[in-house]
């Protein structure tokens, strides 16, 4: 989101905050009617290698993805289309879109867990304990490139096969090979005696 598009998103926010209308928070298109608990962990792994002189060195960190968790209390009359449009999403494990109470909007959220408490004093109403998970998304670019492969010098994954030819000896190769036969040959009469 820009620059812009972030202070009129927080100057709306203001003003409706001013006026006493309260934003509905939305999870995938469905309206969250009472978020008691919103809480955002924000973690990193931190490497660490045992080195000679026994001691632990750390040399890379890596952000972790944000992971959220909800309380929701849906009492709307709507709360069974929600419960199955909620079961849907985890389902399909699509990214979706998280807006919280008019303030923060995530993006790339999938649903990771639903817990669900039913109360027998409480009929018509579902409260869920949702774990969010915020992805990250690659994206593969493809390219039209055409290798020629002779001037590469590859055969482009294909093995070449090539047939070992055999020369003949030449002429001193000749008179060694004369010589080692005799001296066997020598050998061999000298054990039998």
């Amino acid at each position: 989101m820009s620059l812009w598009g972030q202070l009129q998103q927080e100057a709306t926010s203001l003003v409706k905050n001013f006026l006493g209308i309260k934003e509905k928070s939305l999870l995938g298109g469905i309206q969250l009617h009472v978020i008691s608990d919103k809480s955002r962990s924000i973690s990193a792994t931190v490497t660490n290698r045992r080195v000679e002189k026994g001691f632990n060195i750390s040399d890379t960190v890596r952000k972790e993805p944000l992971i959220f968790q909800l309380t929701v209390v849906d009492n709307s009359k709507d709360y069974m289309l929600n419960r199955q449009s909620l079961e849907k999403m985890l389902e399909a494990g699509e990214p979706i879109e998280f807006y919280y109470s008019g303030r923060d909007l995530y993006q790339n959220i999938v649903i990771e867990n639903i817990e669900e408490l039913e109360q027998a004093d409480r009929k018509n109403c579902f409260t869920y304990y949702i774990t969010l998970r915020q992805i990250s998304v690659a994206e593969i670019k493809a390219t039209d490139s055409k290798v020629d492969y002779k001037k590469a010098g590859s055969t482009g994954g294909k093995k070449k096969r090539i047939a070992a030819t055999v020369k003949s000896p030449t002429s001193l190769e000749n008179t060694k090979i004369a010589e080692k036969q005799k001296e066997r040959k020598k050998t061999g009469l000298k054990n039998i005696f």
